[in-house]
């Protein structure tokens, strides 16, 4: 597939609902559809539409708590030509919402990212919760880069969902992983395979 004479692809690129993008063999991106400027616009991030990232390295952008897993998933497509797919969590503070993840080998080592939405639903209303008891000695709060849940410092193990935090320019955020979401999306296993049964 050339990502760029094409006409059909670019049409089929430009007109598709999903937020799809295109990687160099570098991992940089070479293009972004429409639906990508209107993501990031409607998430309060113009400086991340289309002409401000070109170029960039998609791993720049990735948490760096999930670069090794998602740098081994677009090594193992390139170097197999096979598709990859995964969910993956992408919440509001508006909406709860999930992802499909495809990342597909196109010509000459490149890679086509398709994003599709796959559930959006207004939150739950929650009991109101106190930033500093989220909050550590520098600040940070750390949000778990899958769930965005926020980890609770007084309880071990406890990770809320704390929707203000995403709409907080107040709140610092370290991206970390819970570990639910470690275990279950993270484990280092990319051949699909899922925790047994409880």
């Amino acid at each position: 597939m050339d990502l760029t004479e094409s006409g059909i692809w670019r049409a089929a690129y430009s007109n598709d609902p999903a937020i799809v993008y295109a990687l160099d063999p570098n991992l940089r991106l070479l293009r972004c559809n429409p639906a990508w400027d209107r993501f990031a616009r409607e998430n309060g991030a113009p400086e991340l539409t289309a002409p401000s990232v070109l170029g960039a390295k998609i791993m720049d952008i990735i948490p760096e708590v999930l670069q090794d897993f998602y740098g081994q998933a677009y090594d193992l497509v390139q170097k197999f030509q096979r598709p990859w797919w995964h969910v993956f969590d992408c919440s509001s503070a508006a909406v709860s919402r999930s992802f499909q993840m495809r990342v597909l080998p196109a010509a000459d080592n490149h890679l086509v990212v398709v994003n599709t939405l796959v559930r959006e639903e207004p939150h739950e209303e929650r009991i109101a919760a106190r930033i500093e008891e989220y909050t550590d000695a520098d600040g940070l709060v750390t949000m778990c880069a899958n769930c965005r849940r926020a980890e609770h410092l007084t309880h071990p193990g406890r990770w809320d969902w704390l929707p203000f935090l995403l709409a907080s320019s107040g709140a610092l955020v370290r991206p970390g992983l819970c570990a639910f979401c470690f275990a279950y999306h993270y484990p280092g296993r990319l051949d699909g395979g899922r925790p047994a049964p409880l």
